[in-house]
């Protein structure tokens, strides 16, 4: 079963709780699998005054264990990391591949949640698609079991918690 335990609703923060920190968290509670914390600059992906900038994503995928996958996008597997180019030159995004289509990502400025790629801001932004050789992507297909709650915001679940109570208290 796929685990997503702490992984949505996060609150952004640029370079620890993030689009990789994200994907770190997911590869290592789903598969064991401990990728490096490369240091994240502010906008490393914007070129500097001689037109240079850091391409993170791709000089590091292989470090990580990762593989291009070339194949045809019908070929995508669930667990497949979705690299994105969003308003930038380089690959500044990342998104696990989940069944139907959907990805679990974090952008900046949002928390970190669940949603579809075929928004065109994703699907027509995709530069890569990276493939780890431990990632079995059967066990996705798994039933998975989420506690709702931790889908809402957390203003409503604290609601949603107090009217509980409420209602055990009464």
């Amino acid at each position: 079963m796929i685990k997503y335990d702490g992984l949505i609703g996060r609150e952004f923060s640029h370079g620890t709780v993030d689009c990789y920190a994200v994907m770190q968290d997911f590869f290592r509670l789903n598969f064991g699998i401990d990728t490096p914390n490369i240091a994240r600059p502010d906008a490393w992906w914007d070129p500097d005054a001689e037109g240079k900038h850091l391409n993170l994503y791709m000089d590091h995928f292989q470090d990580c264990g990762f593989s291009l996958f070339n194949g045809h996008p019908r070929h995508r597997q669930p667990g497949d990391v979705i690299l994105m180019a969003i308003r930038a030159p380089v690959a500044n995004h990342g998104a696990i591949l989940l069944p139907n289509d959907q990805i679990l990502h974090h952008l900046v400025g949002q928390r970190s949640c669940i949603e579809t790629y075929n928004r065109p801001l994703f699907r027509d932004t995709t530069v890569a698609v990276l493939r780890h050789p431990q990632v079995d992507p059967n066990r996705f297909m798994e039933e998975v079991e989420i506690d709702v709650l931790t889908l809402l915001p957390d203003n409503i679940r604290k609601q949603v918690e107090e009217a509980r109570q409420e209602r055990l208290d009464v």
